[in-house]
C-alpha cells in the first residue's frame, strides 16, 4: 500500500549547487513533505552523487534506492528499493497528489531529467 501525501505547494530550485524538488502539504506550515536532492558537483563519496530522498524529517531519509518514479499532471508516484522504504519508514512507494499549471509541470518533467542526468531512476512521463 502507498503512502498518499496531498501536496500544496511544489517547488523547484537550486541552492549552495544542489537541484531541489519538493513537494509538501503547506508552504509555511509545512508537516507533510518529500524533498529530492542531487549535488551539481561531482562528490568524492559515490553514494553522494545519487538522489537523495527525504520524507517528513531528516531521520527519514536515503541517498539512492529510487527505482521509478511516474509522473503526470497531477500525480506523481515513486517507488523505492526494500532498503530504502525502510529507512523512510514506508511501504515501497509513495503517491503525492498535486495541481500546478501546464508551464510549471513543464519545468518539474525538466527537473527531473535533470535530476536523474545519471539514469539511476526509471522515469516514466505520462
Amino acid at each position: 500500500m502507498s503512502i498518499l501525501l496531498k501536496a500544496s505547494f511544489v517547488y523547484c530550485g537550486i541552492e549552495d549547487e544542489t537541484l531541489l524538488i519538493g513537494f509538501a502539504d503547506d508552504e509555511f506550515e509545512t508537516k507533510e513533505y518529500v524533498l529530492f536532492q542531487k549535488s551539481l558537483c561531482i562528490e568524492d563519496i559515490p553514494i553522494l552523487n545519487k538522489v537523495h530522498i527525504t520524507f517528513n524529517s531528516e531521520s527519514r531519509s536515503e541517498y539512492g534506492g529510487i527505482l521509478r518514479i511516474i509522473l503526470s499532471r497531477k500525480l506523481i508516484s515513486i517507488f523505492l528499493s526494500k532498503e530504502t522504504a525502510r529507512s523512510l519508514r514506508v511501504n515501497e512507494s509513495i503517491d503525492i497528489e498535486y495541481d500546478i499549471d501546464e508551464k510549471r509541470y513543464n519545468t518539474l518533467i525538466s527537473q527531473f531529467n535533470r535530476l536523474n542526468v545519471d539514469q539511476e531512476i526509471a522515469i516514466e512521463i505520462k
